[in-house]
């Protein structure tokens, strides 16, 4: 990038890779906030200075408390486009609504001037509301069925000559 800048000192190009890093870790504190079920586990520390601090208590829900209104729009418009619409039909056997997810990113949206703590609630109940809803719908495993013993797959990604 150094032609573009007119510029072939190394010691400016190290800013926007450092910028590009905290994009990324933007951008992974969006997707996890959107999907925390998939966010990984902090249950072990890496970092030595953290152990020495006094452990935070848990929080009170254990639902989110945080919503990033990028990804909950990332998500509405995936919904309604071709892949989103293939993988409803595989996953669930017919079309689906995307309203639920356009009414995540209009929630918040609304949310957003609230206060921190007001914002806190209103997240964890939406999420707590969204699970109910949830587990009485239709699923995959409506439409798949398990496989049973004597259907057990062996060497499944190995060649057909190679058994």
């Amino acid at each position: 990038m150094g032609w573009w800048w007119g510029s072939n000192s190394p010691s400016e190009s190290q800013p926007p890779a450092q910028s590009q890093s905290q994009s990324q870790a933007d951008a992974d504190a969006d997707f996890h906030a959107a999907f925390p079920h998939l966010a990984p586990s902090s249950t072990s520390s890496s970092n030595p200075s953290s152990s020495s601090a006094p452990s935070q208590a848990p929080p009170q829900s254990e639902y989110p408390e945080t919503m990033s209104c990028r990804a909950a729009f990332d998500s509405a418009f995936y919904c309604a486009s071709f892949g989103g619409k293939f993988n409803d039909i595989y996953r669930y056997g017919e079309l689906r609504d995307c309203s639920e997810h356009w009414s995540d990113f209009w929630f918040c949206m609304r949310i957003k001037s609230k206060g921190a703590e007001v914002k806190k609630a209103l997240v964890r109940e939406r999420y707590r509301e969204k699970e109910e809803r949830v587990k009485g719908r239709p699923n995959s495993e409506d439409v798949w069925e398990k496989r049973g013993p004597h259907e057990r797959i062996e060497r499944p990604f190995s060649q057909a000559g190679e058994l």
